[in-house]
């Protein structure tokens, strides 16, 4: 009998979430994403929502009508994954990233409106600009990474957890 069979149900999904014990899929071995690789993949998307969206600029329209047009094309961009590509966005295919198990559609689905949210907070704040997004990334995306190994998104849409693609 294996120390893993051995440890309890709740370490183990412990250090499952935290990377530490290897997962096996289809006889390859793929590891739990780290923090830098989901920011990596969400960095990506980002840029290439703000790079689609560019041609705002030149449009005259409020500020906030152009701040909310943006987080509609990060929502379309996420659906238009979800439908297409099995949730797979390119920053999860730059950075190298899969689903660690086949999640159903409604669950992507609650990802995708929570991954939007988050995303909107880079374009409003109280006080001063980014408050926001630093009060998302610090009280709430990094505790969960920590906590769950999956962001705070993830965690709300069904402990949706993300694995390093296999190299081939």
């Amino acid at each position: 009998m294996s120390l893993f069979l051995s440890l309890p149900k709740t370490l183990k999904i412990f250090l499952e979430f935290r990377g530490s014990i290897r997962i096996k899929n289809e006889n390859k071995v793929m590891k739990s994403t780290n923090i830098f690789q989901k920011l990596a993949a969400s960095v990506i998307n980002i840029f290439i929502v703000v790079l689609f969206s560019s041609p705002l600029i030149f449009i005259q329209m409020s500020v906030i009508d152009k701040k909310l047009i943006v987080i509609g094309i990060f929502f379309l961009y996420t659906l238009i994954f979800l439908i297409a590509n099995y949730n797979r966005d390119l920053g999860m295919i730059l950075v190298g990233t899969i689903w660690k198990k086949q999640y159903p559609w409604y669950q992507h689905l609650v990802y995708n409106i929570f991954y939007t949210l988050s995303f909107a907070t880079i374009f409003f704040w109280i006080k001063y600009p980014f408050d926001i997004l630093a009060i998302n990334l610090l009280v709430l995306q990094l505790p969960t990474i920590i906590l769950t190994g999956t962001t705070f998104h993830g965690f709300i849409a069904g402990n949706m957890v993300t694995i390093r693609s296999p190299k081939k």
